[in-house]
């Protein structure tokens, strides 16, 4: 019998170098199982991102049009919808005249497009609103509806 443990126990190197393979197989496999659940869940997290993104502009830009609609309260109709068009995104869809207020529906559509680590991506988000603007009184809140299909 030898004292030599590779002729002892058999094989010595190559179970060595089969074990290596092996654990690096595992490791490979276990690497692509990862990136394949992964990489949807990122993807999908940074979608959700950016149309939240676009959904917060959506109400900035009604914001920025009712801060514009108000600065006028003595505008006639006409003036008010130029006001209105004049804001990026918005389209104003009805204008109602009373006698001591103007009535406002207007349509905010904002699209996000963004770079990212899967490429593209792209949101969309729109939203209506609805601003009344008093000759005289107080300014109304802006109210959001549901848009018209």
């Amino acid at each position: 019998m030898s004292d030599n443990p590779q002729v002892r126990y058999g094989g010595g190197n190559s179970a060595r170098v089969r074990r290596r393979l092996l654990a690096g197989t595992a490791l490979v496999v276990l690497a692509a199982l990862t990136a394949t659940v992964a990489l949807p869940l990122l993807r999908d997290r940074s979608q959700q991102r950016l149309e939240r993104r676009a959904e917060r502009e959506v109400t900035a830009t009604a914001q920025r049009t009712r801060a514009a609609l108000l600065a006028e309260p003595a505008a006639r109709e006409t003036t008010l919808r130029d006001i209105a068009d004049a804001v990026a995104g918005v389209e104003v869809l009805t204008v109602e005249a009373g006698a001591a207020e103007v009535r406002l529906v207007f349509r905010v559509r904002v699209a996000k497009t963004a770079a990212s680590v899967f490429g593209w991506q792209r949101a969309t988000a729109e939203a209506c609103f609805a601003q009344v603007v008093r000759r005289a009184a107080a300014p109304a809140a802006l109210e959001r509806l549901p848009c018209p299909a």
